[in-house]
């Protein structure tokens, strides 16, 4: 059982038409990955590495340079952390407002609200997602104008969330109906947001400062730094570093562990779920749960979730930093 709860980098599974915009030029060629959870993608040949419930869902994007992901808006809580590559992230309803992001920040977008992101580097970069809720609100709202684009090569989108492709003979199923656009009277209630409003939705990797929080895990202080990276507004022993004062929470928390050389937590264990993504460096972890143990080297972009109530440790030897998505909001 353990095992399964072990995802490499190398075993993410991409899907290559996931969204209504797979076929549209200049947001074609992109990569879906569902990793922990079912999240939102509209193909029903996504793949899914660890279907189990968590409470919210972990996937990620993938896009070679200047490929976008076309404006869309969710029911829950979306956060994205790049793992690779520059991206602009733009949003609202003209999607002329934006801000760059590197590998290392972490965005947290706000519900009813449109946003894309671009690739804007020379590689093919990578962001982790985090989105809120089992099912994760049930789907997306488009921007009209990408529903349109993409009737014109051979996709519709039908009202049950699920792509229909024309090009290789599917038809819309009798009793369903293609997705309606939105009218300009339902966009006028979508929420608008400047760019200064954004920045304090955002996480800079080179700003994070170390917890204040007594009771984090940790044998070696000096070397080993969590950090307060997004919880929920009525915390009073964390200062987090995105969205400070926001009293909506996201549904899950998020923290960072930084290791500087040799560091280990010592055995510990959570009520919540604990889902460990390794941003760079190498991280021995143990857990214990129900009679059975492993012990296992994560590298950069691997994925471990920790069972409620497991026993765990982390041991860092050199230069690291992981996150660390913890289950419901909690001070």
């Amino acid at each position: 059982m353990l095992k399964k709860r072990l995802i490499r980098y190398e075993d993410l599974i991409p899907c290559k038409a996931a969204f209504i915009d797979a076929k549209t030029p200049g947001s074609n060629l992109k990569d879906n990955y569902s990793i922990i959870g079912v999240g939102v993608s509209e193909s029903r040949h996504q793949k899914v590495n660890l279907p189990e419930k968590h409470g919210f869902c972990i996937g990620a994007a993938g896009q070679p340079p200047r490929v976008k992901n076309s404006p869309h808006s969710h029911f829950t809580a979306e956060v994205f952390m790049v793992y690779s590559g520059h991206w602009r992230f733009y949003w609202n309803n003209d999607e002329m407002s934006e801000l760059i992001l590197h590998p290392g920040d972490i965005i947290s977008l706000p519900t009813n609200m449109f946003r894309g992101f671009e690739n804007i580097g020379d590689e093919y970069g990578m962001i982790f997602s985090i989105l809120g809720n089992d099912d994760s609100g049930g789907g997306v709202e488009w921007l009209p104008r990408v529903i349109q684009e993409a009737e014109g090569y051979g996709l519709i989108l039908l009202e049950n969330g699920k792509l229909i492709d024309t090009t290789i003979g599917e038809t819309i199923p009798e009793g369903i109906k293609p997705m309606p656009i939105l009218t300009q009277e339902q966009l006028a209630n979508f929420d608008q947001y400047t760019v200064e409003e954004m920045t304090k939705h955002i996480g800079f990797v080179g700003k994070y400062k170390s917890s204040s929080f007594n009771n984090f895990p940790n044998q070696n202080p000096n070397t080993l730094n969590w950090i307060d990276i997004l919880g929920p507004q009525d915390s009073k022993k964390h200062n987090f570093a995105v969205k400070p004062g926001d009293p909506n929470g996201d549904g899950f928390n998020v923290y960072a562990l930084q290791s500087v050389s040799e560091g280990a937590t010592g055995k510990y264990s959570r009520d919540e779920v604990e889902v460990l993504l390794v941003h760079r460096g190498e991280f021995e972890i143990y857990c214990s749960y129900n009679g059975e143990e492993l012990k296992a080297t994560l590298k950069d972009g691997d994925i471990f979730t920790f069972p409620k109530g497991a026993t765990r440790s982390i041991e860092t030897k050199t230069y690291g930093l992981a996150y660390f998505v913890v289950g419901t909001d909690y001070p």
